[in-house]
């Protein structure tokens, strides 16, 4: 029996280039509470105008120091009181639950 988990190369190598992206969001943006597994960011903050701005930054800066792109189908801001869906979780503001399905 066979069980496949992913190239463990490519997830070092989205750890090794996007660490400019991790430090960008941390120290420039001064996100707080911010996550990130290979190619799938979360980041959570109290206002959804400041999700925009955010949004818009880290897409400026995936753009001109990593020539990256975010793909225009797979984002999404969403208030964290309905549940933000990630990586077979599910964050809520008081607790994390794993996802049903």
């Amino acid at each position: 029996m066979a069980c496949q988990f992913g190239n463990l190369t490519s997830q070092f190598f989205a750890n090794l280039y996007l660490n400019e992206l991790d430090q960008f969001v941390k120290h420039v943006l001064k996100c707080r509470y911010y996550l990130r597994y290979v190619d799938i960011l979360l980041f959570l903050t109290t206002a959804k105008k400041n999700c925009w701005k955010q949004k818009q930054k880290i897409e400026e800066f995936l753009r001109q120091k990593l020539f990256l792109e975010l793909h225009p189908d797979k984002w999404k801001i969403a208030a964290v009181s309905e549940g933000i869906d990630f990586l077979g979780y599910v964050v809520k503001p008081t607790h994390i639950l794993v996802r049903k399905r």
